[in-house]
């Protein structure tokens, strides 16, 4: 399974409008592909502690991925070179620099699957990405715990394998987090199944414990886990997902849980979606720990573009509102 960029809006949704439009230009068949967005959406934050305030996110960004085929050879070569978001506030890369997304170049063995090493999405994250975090979910399913985990999203310093898919059987594994101690080894492992009625994925991440000296005192790091399960169920213009991570640190003794559900219906040119996601609290929590996200999106598709107002919810960390608020968005996004 491979994502060319982080699906933060569009998903399976843009395949119902598509046309040619949204294919990757090629620049020299398909060694030589541009590819892209420009999307952007205006924010209005009002929190329930402090001032409203308004900005514009900038998700803009592009790419040049390619397969090369040799007559005498195999398997193929294959790259990819990506900009970061052109938002200077985006967590996502860099700010336009060249490779601050996925970048990687690797092999791909045909029925068999590809290997690939740079900058990538961790293995299990693909999974907690999309389809758990869209719209708007990741604050609390991917992003909120108090225990202290923190697993890999996407990394420099990566090694991944996709397999190809058989009778709609995949996986995928990645190997990172060692570029300055080998006993930091984060190890991720998933796998999905796939029919024309559900769709069905889990996977595992670990990390290694490993120490880190500074000005003479040495801490332990690492040490942490999670697992993934979920999936969706197809039912004509309705698509219902869900999935449930466990999150250990090992090092503190403490766990924590967290819960996503979405619910799509499309008709015609209209896509409607709600989504939920809370993390329960924590096993050590000597005060509420728990938060809630709710939205709400409402999405008109063009070919290869779509046009969307969120609403989204947050409630976090129990009766402390420092962080609760609602974000209203409008935004427009088109790939190509």
């Amino acid at each position: 399974m491979e994502k060319m960029f982080k699906r933060t809006l569009l998903g399976a949704a843009v395949a119902l409008a598509a046309t040619s439009a949204n294919a990757a230009i090629e620049l020299n068949g398909q060694a030589v592909q541009l590819y892209g967005q420009a999307a952007a959406s205006y924010q209005i934050w009002t929190p329930e502690v402090g001032n409203d305030t308004a900005r514009v996110e900038i998700e803009s960004r592009f790419g040049i991925k390619g397969t090369v085929e040799f007559d005498n050879f195999a398997p193929n070569f294959i790259y990819q070179m990506e900009t970061g978001n052109w938002d200077t506030g985006s967590p996502w890369g860099n700010s336009g620099l060249v490779g601050g997304r996925d970048t990687w170049v690797g092999f791909d063995f045909e029925g068999v699957g590809s290997i690939k090493y740079g900058r990538q999405l961790d293995a299990v994250y693909t999974y907690v990405d999309w389809p758990h975090t869209n719209p708007g979910l990741g604050v609390v399913f991917e992003e909120h715990n108090t225990i202290g985990l923190t697993p890999a999203l996407r990394e420099d310093h990566m090694l991944r394998f996709d397999s190809a898919t058989w009778g709609g059987f995949n996986f995928q594994v990645s190997a990172g987090g060692m570029q300055d101690d080998i006993d930091a080894l984060r190890l991720s492992l998933a796998a999905s199944y796939t029919n024309d009625m559900f769709s069905v994925h889990a996977g595992h991440y670990s990390q290694g414990k490993y120490s880190v000296t500074d000005a003479g005192v040495t801490t332990d790091k690492g040490d942490q886990s999670y697992s993934l399960v979920g999936g969706s169920v197809f039912l004509g213009p309705v698509t219902l997902t869900a999935g449930y991570k466990m999150m250990e640190n090992n090092l503190t003794n403490d766990s924590q849980d967290a819960v996503s559900a979405t619910a799509q219906y499309v008709t015609g040119s209209w896509l409607f979606k709600a989504g939920y996601a809370h993390t329960f609290e924590s096993d050590k929590a000597t005060a509420d720990d728990s938060s809630t996200a709710m939205v709400g999106r409402v999405l008109y598709m063009l070919p290869s573009t779509a046009i969307y107002v969120d609403v989204r919810n947050y409630d976090m960390l129990g009766d402390d509102e420092s962080r609760d608020g609602t974000r209203t968005m409008f935004g427009v996004e088109y790939y190509f």
